[in-house]
């Protein structure tokens, strides 16, 4: 599985071709999927905040 990032990232302000923003939006929504297929022992191991994890987790597709 690719890393996750939990930050914005600089490139998030530029416009982008209406390509770009769709697979932008279905990589965001395969990574918040991913987030939220974890078991809880892989949350701990990977040292994120639990209370982080959930509010990535339920940010709408189009929301960076």
């Amino acid at each position: 599985m690719p890393a996750l990032t939990l930050t914005r990232s600089p490139a998030a302000d530029r416009p982008a071709s209406g390509r770009a923003v769709l697979r932008l939006w279905l990589t965001r929504l395969r990574n918040r999927r991913a987030l939220a297929a974890l078991h809880p022992e892989q949350i701990r191991e990977a040292g994120l905040d639990s209370w982080r994890l959930r509010a990535e987790i339920r940010k709408p597709f189009w929301r960076a």
